[in-house]
């Protein structure tokens, strides 16, 4: 059984990087930064108190982040946030995935909290924003083209590099968690290998995909089509961030 102090923290609110905590962030009065969560800040959607963290792409990096941020006692809910790729035919950017599970290929999926997911499920919906509910699979480098295709056909309705880690982590936890995605790349269309290699050499895998920076001249257009994308990921992240932090109070 939850605690009462676990009952009574704020809603942590992970993202992969800090573009996509802010896109999340974007209504929300930005308070003081969280010393006992590196690189952590106080949100506050009206009445509802969120602690944002940047947890680092990856499984690796966003799973130490998380440790640190259930040991210090302030996260009694969980929500990861972030782009994603599609896995299915007929998905665009933008396209909101309410990740009710997440895990590789090969393995059942972690679940999410089912209370959770619900509450969040009936507040998209009332929003006029509904979400693509399923497991969203998870990698360990940007999944390209066919890789999505298989992924897909498995049952996936995304794919990303941190869900799994984070809902993992929370569960062991038993503090509350479930992810909601944004499509970013759809199932036809790849992040360009530029875009990827300057991902790796900011903080990711530096070979090979560093060598990728090469291709940036030939990618104009591939990067202008992916900035274009990511913007409007960005934006349905900032659209639903205030209706899905409110739920998620109104859930506990």
């Amino acid at each position: 059984m939850r605690s009462r102090a676990a009952a009574a923290a704020a809603l942590g609110v992970l993202a992969p990087t800090r573009s996509e905590l802010n896109a999340f962030m974007g209504e929300a009065a930005a308070g003081l930064s969280v010393p006992e969560v590196g690189g952590a800040r106080r949100y506050r959607f009206d009445d509802v108190e969120v602690i944002g963290i940047v947890a680092g792409q990856g499984s690796r990096r966003s799973a130490a982040t998380l440790q640190r941020t259930l040991e210090s006692g302030l996260i009694g809910q969980l929500l990861v946030v972030g782009v994603a790729g599609g896995t299915l035919r007929g998905q665009v950017p933008g396209d909101l995935l309410m990740g009710d599970g997440a895990g590789p290929m090969f393995s059942h999926p972690t679940p999410a909290d089912p209370g959770t997911v619900e509450a969040l499920i009936e507040a998209l919906q009332a929003h006029g924003t509904p979400a693509r509910v399923g497991p969203l699979a998870t990698v360990d480098d940007v999944a390209r083209t066919d890789e999505k295709r298989r992924l897909g056909e498995a049952g996936f309705v995304g794919v990303d590099m941190e869900t799994h880690a984070l809902l993992s982590g929370a569960r062991r936890a038993e503090v509350p968690a479930a992810g909601l995605r944004v499509v970013l790349d759809p199932l036809e269309r790849d992040i360009p290998r530029s875009v990827a290699a300057l991902a790796a050499a900011q903080g990711g895998r530096l070979w090979p995909d560093i060598m990728g920076l090469v291709r940036w001249p030939v990618e104009v257009s591939a990067i202008v089509t992916f900035m274009r994308d990511m913007g409007t990921a960005l934006g349905a992240l900032r659209a639903v961030g205030k209706v899905t932090a409110q739920a998620l109070r109104e859930a506990r």
